[in-house]
């Protein structure tokens, strides 16, 4: 393929009637002179230049017709001024100029020829998508495609003439100077190059230079041909950071990875299919020797600096090469695996065992993704956790939660002891008071027998109900189902009440009992709640004891508001200090010396098994002292 530094290109329409209005007075000129002046054939010649101006105009069979009217306009000029007196010398000068006008035709026809195939070629480089100029001996451009207008941003009248590398900016690979001997030597040079586009941005393009020299003239030209590789070169740098850091990531990750080719395993398991195994879960199961045959087959390529640490291996090269190498005879998981990768399943994880360098078996948790499409398979990475801290780990756990388990039962153990100490405390203590006045009245001179019975009465009531505890104790220690009645409210006040009637004598407590539910009922059991109200008279009998004889008032309600019974139990004592208020039915929390902190604690196990709530109130109005309120279901 030949190319001009200088491509021509078609005048303007105005240009074009010029020249062809030119040749025609040219034409015109001729004849007159050739037919009436002396000169006669020896101007016949110039119609040459009529040819000359039109040539570019009328291309072709337009050509041939110019040259033959020419040649006839010369005939008749001829036979004009010579008529029938034809001399040899005038007609040796017309038949000279009628094939210096052949001569004319065919030269400027091939020239016209010529000059289509050129300005074809230039066309077919002004459409391709590449950059493309032409630069002459002193660098100039002579030629600019419409690639290089849309990849440099200079136009084809800003760019013609310039200096090419000057207005690029162009940064060579190597020194222009052997560059230029190479071009000289080969015809042509291939290289990257970066230039500078008209908006100030730098561009990485692969450049393709191609020396073109004229055989007759001596003078050469170079043709440029520039394909932007910007994008490719930030993808492969990009490409290059991103290898770089994943295998960074790869070689200081604290998690073992190993890379494997899986590709055997794909190829296996496709000839069992070609072989009609359908259900390899069960080919597996009845030929074990095949999953350890595909095992030996997959190779390890690649670990990192965690893996060989964990595996006892001083360097990769001294790693395993094959998976069969380090997973134990009796390993199952790998048929697993094979059963899972079958399946197209995205993932697999699982646990087992592998053997080290030293011959340890070391438990791990195996997981690994599945590339799509089968791609990637020779390069597929399972990450590898050293279960034996963990598993050391567990059983320390595991001791330690069984130690916490026996300390559990014995604090338990001792609640509950604790427990049935308080609960029974009350009654025995009531069977002691009433024995002892039993024993008072008859040791008198004179026996009182009345007063005497009624202690003994006592004794038994007390005996009754400190037994009517312990079975309700018994009964939760064996979850047996309590039995629950319907218990009117102002009953369950004034039972209760009969209890810690001695209590309330011995402190010199006045007791107002104040039942103002008469018609509402709850259900419960009947000795749970007794003795939770039992409780807490007792707490504020005994938060009395420092108060003035005088001042010291139980106050005992019972109301009903809608659905609800209310139960309300006030003293003169201290009261609650208001930062311990939430912490008042917490177990073992008491504000008493000498108190186990056990009383409030069961009244709300009590109250919350009957669907209540249990709260401690601040003091009435103008009053003083603590304040509790249980709220039950009424029925």
């Amino acid at each position: 393929m030949r190319f001009s530094p200088f491509p021509s290109s078609r005048p303007s329409p105005l240009g074009r009637r010029l020249r062809l209005g030119g040749a025609a007075l040219i034409a015109a000129a001729v004849f007159v002179i050739d037919t009436f002046t002396p000169l006669s054939s020896a101007v016949a010649v110039l119609y040459v230049l009529v040819l000359l101006l039109v040539g570019e105009e009328l291309p072709g069979r337009r050509l041939w017709v110019v040259t033959l009217a020419c040649a006839a306009m010369a005939t008749i000029s001829f036979a004009f001024a010579h008529g029938e007196d034809v001399e040899l010398a005038p007609t040796l000068r017309l038949l000279v100029s009628l094939a210096a006008l052949g001569v004319a035709a065919f030269l400027t026809g091939r020239n016209l020829a010529a000059r289509e195939i050129l300005q074809a070629q230039a066309r077919l480089l002004d459409v391709t998508s590449d950059a493309i100029f032409i630069r002459d001996a002193q660098g100039r451009i002579t030629f600019w495609n419409r690639g290089a207008e849309r990849l440099y941003g200079w136009d084809r009248r800003e760019a013609l003439g310039q200096d090419a590398h000057r207005l690029l900016e162009t940064a060579l690979p190597a020194p222009p100077g052997e560059i230029a001997a190479h071009v000289a030597r080969d015809g042509a040079w291939q290289g990257e190059v970066t230039q500078r586009r008209k908006d100030g941005a730098v561009l990485t393009v692969l450049s393709e230079w191609i020396l073109e020299r004229d055989a007759e003239t001596g003078a050469h030209a170079l043709l440029e041909s520039n394909t932007d590789i910007s994008d490719l070169r930030r993808a492969d740098e990009a490409l290059r950071r991103s290898e770089a850091r994943y295998r960074t990531i790869f070689n200081t990750l604290a998690v073992s990875i190993w890379e494997h080719d899986f590709r055997p395993v794909k190829a296996a398991l496709d000839d069992l299919r070609a072989q009609g195994v359908t259900d390899l879960a069960e080919h597996l199961a009845r030929n074990p020797e095949v999953a350890r045959q595909i095992k030996a087959r997959v190779g390890i390529t690649d670990v990192n600096a965690t893996a060989l640490k964990m595996m006892g291996v001083a360097d990769k090269a001294g790693f395993f090469q094959r998976l069969d190498e380090l997973l134990p005879e009796t390993d199952d998981s790998f048929a697993q695996f094979l059963i899972a990768f079958d399946a197209g399943a995205p993932r697999f994880e699982t646990e087992t065992t592998v053997r080290s360098r030293t011959g340890e078996l070391i438990p791990v948790m195996v997981a690994l993704n599945f590339p799509p499409d089968a791609q990637g398979l020779d390069r597929v990475q399972a990450s590898i956790v050293d279960l034996t801290e963990q598993r050391r780990m567990q059983e320390r756990l595991d001791r330690a939660r069984s130690e916490l388990e026996h300390a559990l039962r014995a604090a338990t153990l001792g609640v509950l002891s604790a427990s049935i100490a308080h609960e029974v405390n009350q009654p025995l203590a009531a069977i002691s008071n009433a024995a002892g006045a039993a024993q008072r009245w008859l040791d008198r001179e004179t026996p009182d027998l009345d007063e005497a019975k009624e202690a003994v009465a006592d004794v038994v009531h007390a005996a009754a109900h400190a037994a009517e505890v312990v079975r309700g104790i018994r009964g939760l220690i064996a979850q047996t189902p309590a039995d629950r009645a319907a218990l009117p409210v102002d009953g369950l006040l004034a039972a209760s009440a009969g209890f810690v009637r001695r209590e309330i004598a011995e402190h010199g407590v006045e007791l107002i009992l104040d039942p103002q539910a008469p018609d509402t009922l709850v259900q419960g059991d009947r000795v749970v709640l007794q003795q939770a109200l039992v409780n807490l008279m007792l707490n504020g009998v005994q938060a009395m004891a420092a108060v003035p004889a005088e001042a010291r008032r139980l106050h005992v309600r019972s109301r009903r508001e809608g659905d609800e019974a209310v139960i309300e139990i006030a003293d003169t004592g201290p009261g609650f200090p208001p930062e311990e208020v939430d912490r008042a039915f917490e177990a073992f929390f008491t504000t008493k010396p000498g108190g186990m902190g056990l009383g409030l604690a069961i009244c709300r196990s009590a109250v919350a098994a009957h669907d209540g709530r249990i709260a401690v109130l601040p003091p009435a109005p103008g009053r003083i002292g603590a304040r509790i309120e249980i709220r039950l279901p009424a029925s």
